[in-house]
């Protein structure tokens, strides 16, 4: 038979949970049976799922619970600005397979989001779920070539998707009276856009202090991205500028330019903690 090919985003790891798991991984002095019941979790989950999904993220050492220099990075950052831990974790699990295709993981969570995204509005009920987790493994088979049967993700992975999309702020997914909906958001945090940009620096290969010309598909990316409509991209733009002014020796600047449309320009690489730099 076989091997199935993990695409699943692990359902036990929330960003409470995470959290608790670097700071034990900083101290260096707690066991997995202490740290489970910190957790509210068994000892051989924490230990058999959700810990070595968190070395997959790159968080801890292979064989210890320990912090590797990524989640050193990461959780002084979490210190310094624990309202964003979330995003920095979205952002992480949307970007990463665009640099190591070994994570398809990430690969799906940025499957789901950009269907999400899409949809612009959408309950998340069984139906819809089902239909999402199909979507993943009809499309995995297309991308990787591997039989449908042998796709590790279910709903499962779906409910590990939404641990982080629930705790953005402003938030995407709203529940009232058990119903669940996807909705864009309509600003995100400067610095989250600012991570959007660099993405793009990035992946398209453009080195930092050039102008990057947001092309419809680049706009449409950063709002993907940030799980943004389009219709607040001005008000983000702005607010960014604002935050990171180029011209009072910021990173950040925009513009439009005739005959070619609106610019971006990002002076230096503004990366999440484990982004690459």
């Amino acid at each position: 038979m076989a091997e199935r090919r993990s695409f699943h985003i692990q359902q036990n790891l929330t960003p409470e949970r995470l959290w608790t798991i670097l700071g034990a991984a900083s101290d260096g002095t707690m066991d997995t049976a202490s740290l489970a019941t910190e957790c509210g979790l068994g000892v051989g989950v924490l230990e058999k799922v959700v810990l070595p999904f968190v070395r997959r993220l790159g968080f801890i050492t292979p064989t210890a619970l320990s912090l590797t220099k990524a989640g050193e990075e990461f959780y002084r950052f979490g210190g310094r600005s624990p309202t964003l831990l979330a995003e920095a974790v979205h952002h992480l699990l949307y970007t990463s397979h665009a640099f190591d295709e070994s994570k398809r993981f990430s690969w799906a969570y940025a499957r789901v989001v950009d269907a999400l995204w899409t949809s612009a509005e959408q309950p998340l009920n069984i139906t819809a779920t089902s239909q999402l987790v199909g979507m993943v493994a009809q499309e995995a088979v297309q991308a990787f070539g591997i039989p449908m049967e042998n796709i590790a993700f279910s709903t499962a992975s779906m409910r590990g998707i939404l641990n982080w999309l629930r705790a953005l702020e402003p938030q995407v997914i709203a529940s009232e009276n058990r119903r669940i909906t996807f909705k864009r958001r309509y600003f995100c945090d400067p610095r989250v856009f600012l991570w959007a940009v660099d993405f793009l620096y990035h992946v398209g290969g453009i080195s930092h202090g050039i102008r990057l010309f947001l092309a419809p598909e680049r706009a449409e990316q950063i709002c993907r991205l940030c799980l943004l409509d389009l219709s607040g991209l001005e008000n983000v733009l702005m607010m960014s500028k604002r935050r990171s002014d180029y011209d009072r020796g910021g990173i950040f600047d925009y513009g439009t330019e005739g005959g070619f449309g609106r610019w971006l320009l990002l002076t230096k690489t503004s990366p999440v903690p484990t982004s690459p730099s």
